[in-house]
């Protein structure tokens, strides 16, 4: 429903992956733990319920993003249920513009996007000028490059917003480039296209908007919120961004890439995926506690542009208002040169 808000106000919406099985309740579409109503689909089951949502109440262009990591076992079958869907139904093929991929290697998705689907487009969220080199020798059409300040999968590099933006518009001066982390207003916008970005990814501000279906708890979270009220834990990926809370204070040691990587070898043994397969399903119950509203025990996905949040608008208020104040800064940085 958000990304179906945010194409019909003018931007691009991008359905998201949810877990490899989810429990929904069919008549709502939400999360539910209540046995007479959940039915149990697997996650490229509930893309395709999205793709089917979006098309059905919206008219504009859309995008998917799918986390690719290495022990992110269901994402072929994702991007497979994209391709089938876009070969199938021209319309769909026409307005399901953009893939975003995240979390891993951009190598073998885009061989399997280009080789099923070659008009889609292949954006990688990139956190560094090193992994953007990485995003654009995999033959990617764009980059999403998110800086440090940005909720959920962080990098290990801490490469914050203002250095990385302008240095990738610096090496690829011809290519999209998408900025994220940190952005929530007008302001923000305004900075981006300076910088040379030709548009920004925005995630916690869109939680707090009266159009995102999340917990009313974790809309409030956002309005609550203080530039200081994140922290970075340690994932099953790696870092994340996360509202601090009860579960932050027993994820808060942060380990390198080296030690996670030997910590999985020697607990894991002779089967370091299993482990990290067990590791994303424990997070992944944890952020099902947020979206039940449960955000002292969740693991709460939250950015620290969270501090100038102070409001829950409809979607359309949001940009329109993002779009004017924009324009406005811009015009009147003009007039000091």
């Amino acid at each position: 429903k958000l990304a179906t808000a945010v194409t019909n106000a003018g931007g691009l919406g991008l359905l998201s992956q949810w877990g490899s099985r989810l429990k929904i309740d069919p008549d709502t579409w939400e999360f539910t733990d209540d046995p007479k109503k959940a039915i149990t689909y697997m996650s490229w089951e509930k893309l395709e319920m999205d793709i089917n949502y979006i098309m059905e109440h919206s008219k504009g262009p859309f995008g998917c993003n799918i986390r690719v990591a290495r022990v992110q076992i269901d994402y072929p079958k994702c991007l497979e249920t994209i391709i089938k869907m876009c070969k199938e139904n021209t319309e769909i093929k026409e307005r399901l513009k953009i893939v975003v991929t995240s979390a891993g290697n951009p190598a073998p998705p885009h061989k399997q996007l280009k080789e099923g689907a070659p008009g889609l487009m292949h954006f990688h969220v990139s956190p560094s000028l090193r992994l953007v080199h990485n995003t654009f020798k995999a033959g990617c059409d764009g980059v999403v490059a998110v800086g440090y300040e940005g909720g959920g999968h962080q990098s290990y590099e801490k490469v914050h917003t203002l250095v990385l933006i302008p240095e990738v518009r610096k090496h690829y001066p011809d290519k999209p480039i998408i900025a994220g982390g940190g952005f929530y207003d007008g302001a923000g916008l305004a900075s981006a296209f300076t910088m040379g970005a030709d548009g920004i990814q925005m995630g916690s501000r869109l939680i707090a908007t009266k159009d995102c279906e999340f917990h009313p708890n974790y809309k409030q979270m956002v309005v609550d919120g203080k530039d200081e009220s994140t922290e970075v834990c340690q994932g099953a990926f790696g870092p994340i961004r996360l509202h601090k809370n009860k579960y932050t204070a027993e994820h808060n040691k942060i380990i390198s890439r080296e030690e996670k990587m030997k910590l999985e070898k020697e607990e894991g043994l002779l089967d370091p995926k299993r482990l990290l397969q067990e590791q994303v399903r424990k997070e992944a119950l944890a952020y099902a506690l947020v979206y039940m509203g449960d955000i002292e025990n969740g693991a709460v996905l939250l950015g620290q542009s969270i501090g100038g949040v102070d409001d829950i608008p409809t979607v359309k208020e949001l940009l329109d208002r993002m779009v004017s104040d924009a324009e406005k800064r811009i015009k009147e940085v003009s007039k000091q040169f």
